[in-house]
């Protein structure tokens, strides 16, 4: 019973350190969004975030909103500058013509992979310390993490079922 006891105070504290780093990383996230506009002449990182949606394949603009966790009006301004740029390219469904589906094109796709093979290095050299174990235990923390985020959007009715 000692030993229940003494464990307790330990994950209370292990669970507090856990929320207050991940508080922190979605902190420095939303700097980094907030600062990132400012750079003139350069792509955003909420861009990056449309143009690596778009990356596996076409997308409507709807779902390009949900996998870059944007609303669809931002998404819309946002893709009207990538397509002046040359990088995406917009059509009509050929299933629904009322949906508008988006997708790279050649140079966009260039930009994309530029982009990763610099961010993945980045990625690989800040997680190269952890087993592959310890980074499925994170992957498992963050996604549970995730659903409680996701529920309690769904309680507060700002999310559907």
């Amino acid at each position: 019973m000692t030993g229940a006891v003494k464990a307790r105070p330990r994950r209370r504290e292990a669970e507090t350190a856990l929320g207050a780093s991940f508080k922190g990383a979605m902190a420095a996230v939303r700097r980094l969004r907030g600062r990132d506009t400012q750079r003139h002449g350069e792509l955003s990182f909420a861009q990056y975030q449309l143009l690596f949606g778009l990356a596996p394949g076409e997308l409507s603009t709807s779902d390009l909103a949900v996998t870059a966790d944007l609303a669809p009006a931002t998404v819309t301004q946002m893709l009207d500058s990538l397509l002046a740029m040359g990088l995406v390219e917009r059509a009509r469904s050929e299933v629904d013509r009322r949906v508008v589906t988006c997708a790279l094109t050649e140079r966009g796709s260039e930009v994309v992979a530029e982009r990763r093979k610099r961010f993945e290095h980045r990625w690989q050299e800040a997680l190269a310390e952890f087993s592959t174990d310890e980074l499925a235990t994170a992957t498992a923390v963050l996604d549970r993490v995730k659903t409680l985020f996701e529920e309690l959007d769904v309680e507060a009715g700002l999310r559907p079922r």
